[in-house]
């Protein structure tokens, strides 16, 4: 009895080993840490890293390419219609839906556009911004800019912060991660490294900027969440209130949309309380293509010419 006990500690030590050595290996196999990776700096925040592809869970494709968007090779083709498309999360679409169910693609397969998608969850307005400053060259090669915009996107700039939400490269060790993420009640916000964070601008002279800059047609979406859907008067005091601060920018070329509006628009669209499903995601691009070839941003570039309605 004795020598069993003296060996019980090792026994449990060994069995403890080979549990966590095996959940490991399960979820370095599984998929679940086939997901992009970041990198940070104090002008855009955080922006997925380029160059990049990868299956979360070995099921839902993603992509981006050289200059960070959720597309293949940036070619623009001077026979099609371009428009760079930015935004945060119901932009970039996330871990569950694989690329073809993202905004870009979707918007892609109802025109026949090259849709170029640029985003980060929980960028703001300021750092879609600043990668348009950042990238003056884009902007010379598409016909057009749309923005999707919450209300949380007019306040300040988002910092890197957290390896969990944003992570710098592939996570190690798996099973630490899947727990933070998946299993464990959020901690305490991260606190920002002085270095990298993204110092408050005026978001509207900077957009003011763009504007007197980009002379070709601006697109913004407002998009609600799921309360301000419910709630007319949070709509309106939380995101419809934007609307003022951005007519005043006095561009020709800015065309302000408020998804709310569209019949196509419900709340079952929603996976969360903000996000959209796949379903909700395809019903917002037809929203937004809508909205656009109701400017007529192109002749060649909408296929309808003999009503408002585009797409169904």
């Amino acid at each position: 009895m004795k020598f069993l006990n003296m060996k019980t500690p090792k026994i449990i030590f060994t069995v403890v080993a080979l549990v966590l050595a095996g959940s490991e290996a399960l979820i370095q196999l599984s998929g679940i840490l086939d997901i992009p990776v970041y990198r940070a700096d104090n002008t855009v925040g955080y922006i997925p890293a380029p160059s990049q592809s990868g299956a979360f869970l070995h099921a839902k494709q993603w992509q981006f390419n050289e200059h960070s968007m959720g597309a293949g090779a940036f070619a623009p083709d001077s026979l099609r219609f371009n428009m760079l498309l930015v935004g945060d999360s119901t932009v970039i679409g996330g871990n569950p839906l694989a690329q073809s169910e993202r905004l870009g693609p979707q918007l892609e397969g109802l025109t026949g556009w090259q849709v170029w998608p640029v985003a980060a969850g929980s960028w703001a307005l300021q750092n879609q911004l600043a990668y348009i400053r950042r990238h003056p060259d884009i902007l010379h090669k598409v016909d057009a800019v749309a923005i999707v915009s919450n209300s949380g996107d007019f306040d300040e700039p988002s910092s890197w912060a957290s390896s969990v939400t944003h992570p710098l490269k592939r996570p190690f060790p798996g099973l630490l991660y899947v727990a933070r993420k998946y299993v464990l009640p959020a901690g305490p916000t991260p606190e920002v490294q002085a270095e990298l964070q993204v110092m408050p601008r005026d978001w509207q002279a900077d957009l003011h900027d763009f504007l007197r800059s980009y002379r070709k047609p601006v697109f913004f979406f407002l998009y609600p969440n799921l309360d301000e859907l419910d709630n007319a008067e949070k709509m309106h005091s939380q995101l419809e209130s934007k609307i003022l601060a951005l007519q005043k920018q006095s561009a020709s070329n800015i065309r302000i949309n408020r998804v709310a509006t569209s019949p196509l628009w419900t709340a079952n669209l929603y996976r969360d309380d903000i996000h959209p499903s796949a379903e909700g995601t395809a019903a917002l691009a037809k929203i937004m293509v809508n909205g656009m070839c109701e400017s007529i941003i192109r002749k060649m570039a909408c296929s309808a010419s003999n009503g408002t309605t585009y797409v169904q």
